[in-house]
């Protein structure tokens, strides 16, 4: 009898593996899956700017100093690579966010029923700012590109979101901040 019992297992298991492969032939890629989203070329226009200069190691000192000014910390930093990873971490409370959650908690206990919009309140978020430089292809020049990133944590301390930051102001003072900075270093001030 345990034979018997052993051999209908390996044979379902057969059966199962062999329907994981047929399932896995029928599916296929999205056909959207390589193209870019409407707004790529703004976003990545946003991100870069070109520096007339050959000398990326002070490009690299003048950016890791305009990250530390913003308030981020060094997280990895390979020279060879250009390549500067850096982070900081910062409430992420918002008061009406908050306030409403309290009101829907208790109208949930007034009315006899469970709510836990406290616990998925946003509580911390860690900002990301990886940048890479590049020697430019067409002139003797080095192009800076920067991307922001946020992960934000609720109250349970669960990841609510991950995002790209997409505003200008930020990107716009991180490059005025690198422009001065740069400026300052070629002319040695």
């Amino acid at each position: 009898m345990p034979q018997l019992v052993r051999g209908l297992l390996a044979r379902k298991k057969i059966v199962v593996v062999i329907g994981c492969f047929f399932l896995a032939g029928c599916m296929s890629m999205p056909k959207d899956l390589f193209l870019l989203r409407p707004d790529y070329l703004a976003s990545r226009q946003q991100q870069m700017r070109k520096y007339e200069t050959t000398d990326e190691k002070k490009i690299l000192q003048a950016a890791a100093g305009v990250l530390q000014d913003l308030g981020f910390t060094i997280d990895k930093s390979e020279t060879n690579l250009g390549l500067i990873v850096s982070s900081k971490n910062r409430t992420a409370v918002s008061a009406g966010q908050v306030t409403a959650a309290i009101t829907l908690d208790a109208a949930c206990i007034v009315f006899g029923c469970y709510s836990n919009s406290y616990g998925q309140t946003d509580k911390e978020q860690r900002i990301e700012a990886s940048m890479i430089i590049n020697p430019s292809l067409s002139d003797k020049a080095i192009v800076v590109r920067v991307k922001f990133q946020r992960v934000v944590w609720n109250q349970m301390g669960q990841v609510s979101h991950y995002e790209t930051v997409t505003d200008p102001k930020l990107y716009q003072e991180f490059f005025e901040k690198l422009s001065k900075a740069v400026f300052l270093e070629e002319h040695k001030i």
